[in-house]
């Protein structure tokens, strides 16, 4: 065979990616760094190299992404600002108001963006008037995680209560492992927090006592029941939990040592992840309640002002890679979340997923869709903070319910 046509076989056979020149690097901080967030980031990063740009990777993981916030603020201040960034909550908004991220408005108004997503959506990658970051995904927040195995064997079945889930510790105990799988992290605790105030309160109260701040509502009776309600939870939590990731905890709960886990549907990333299958391995129920709510967070990247033609036009990339349809698709059915744009459909996605598509588009209908007080859909960072403390302390120490709906109320009212 010719030399020719042997070169001519070669490059026929390698990727596109590789046989052109890229266009530019798209430099990205982010906080994903499970392997199954990493799986689902790659779908993005595979996309915006179809386009001719190169992903430079610069991942912080920790803290529900606090290590990451930490190191922006450094490349900032140093003059030195990333391409993008992903964001939670008012992270955007506040860099937004600080006038360091660029405006979508352009590329929002070419491709609708706009109306495929959910109005409690918008409030958080618009500030103002403009568009200030595109959404990947839209996580549930409030899920059960349970092995079904150990389900199964214990006798337990899909608890239709607070209540009825506390009492199944017992049962679960005599099967021989821990009932529920978290860690002390205070972010970990307040997930499973809030999902009890919502959950036995309702979201007319959840609104008022932590979007609105009421004071009534902050130290009323029902607050302190809500603490009292935590103090519960804690006896089904092993000794072992100082220090523990929550990919970890979901680790407990996919391997039978523990048999079930609150935690976002991030967590369902990680059963995918080694192979286990929704209905038949593991279970996934809304956190019990007879007051349905779906509490939602997001993941969203925002682009950065740069006076650098090259890295302006391969932000436009990534931001249109983000919201391809089918880039939505595939990056979900890995993370475990279901699409930000509302008109992608998940008929080829899992039960779970469905059951959260369809319960996003009845609390959009009926006033019970809630942003995530955690990861910052909520209330303001110096308000969440307080409620994170408050809470976290509680949980680790002997403080009373009555000590904690105090130091809520007086770190609220100093925060003002």
């Amino acid at each position: 065979m010719k030399l020719t046509t042997i070169l001519a076989a070669s490059i026929a056979f390698m990727p596109v990616a590789a046989m052109a020149e890229s266009k530019g690097k798209v430099e990205g901080i982010h906080h994903w760094v499970s392997e199954s967030e990493v799986k689902a980031l790659k779908v993005i990063t595979d996309k915006l190299a179809s386009k001719g740009y190169t992903w430079e990777d610069s991942a912080v993981g920790g803290l529900s992404g606090a290590n990451a916030l930490q190191a922006l603020r450094t490349r900032l201040a140093a003059g030195n600002p990333p391409a993008t960034m992903q964001f939670l909550g008012y992270e955007g908004l506040d860099w937004g108001k600080q006038g360091v991220l660029r405006s979508l408005d352009d590329l929002y108004t070419k491709n609708g963006w706009d109306k495929a997503l959910a109005p409690q959506l918008l409030a958080f990658v618009k500030n103002g008037d403009d568009f200030i970051s595109v959404p990947i995904n839209m996580h549930r927040q409030n899920w059960l995680w349970a092995n079904k195995a150990v389900f199964d064997k214990a006798g337990v079945k899909e608890p239709k209560s607070w209540d009825e889930l506390i009492a199944d510790g017992d049962k679960l105990r005599a099967a021989g492992v821990v009932p529920l799988a978290m860690g002390d992290e205070s972010w970990q605790i307040l997930e499973v927090f809030e999902a009890i105030l919502v959950d036995v309160n309702g979201p007319e109260f959840y609104k008022k006592a932590v979007i609105d701040l009421d004071e009534g509502a902050l130290s009323s009776p029902e607050m302190i029941a809500t603490f009292d309600k935590l103090r519960k939870v804690r006896g089904l939590v092993d000794d072992g939990f100082t220090g523990r990731d929550w990919a970890v905890a979901t680790g407990m709960v996919a391997d039978g040592k523990a048999a079930m886990q609150v935690m976002g549907d991030w967590a369902k990333g990680e059963f995918l992840a080694k192979g286990l299958k929704p209905g038949v391995d593991f279970l996934c129920f809304p956190t019990p309640t007879d007051k349905p709510n779906f509490k939602f967070v997001i993941d969203a990247f925002g682009m950065f002002k740069v006076d650098d033609a090259v890295t302006t036009a391969g932000q436009d990339a990534w931001a249109e890679s983000i919201m391809d349809p089918e880039v939505q698709k595939q990056f979900n059915l890995i993370k475990g979340s279901i699409p930000a744009r509302s008109d992608v459909p998940v008929d080829s996605f899992d039960d779970c997923a469905k059951r959260s598509y369809a319960d996003r588009e009845a609390a959009v209908k009926n006033g019970a869709m809630l942003g995530g007080l955690t990861e910052g859909f909520a209330a303001q960072p110096q308000f969440a903070g307080v409620f994170t403390d408050v809470v976290g302390k509680f949980f680790v120490t002997d403080m009373s319910s009555k000590d904690a709906v105090q130091a809520l109320v007086d770190g609220i009212n100093n925060a003002r």
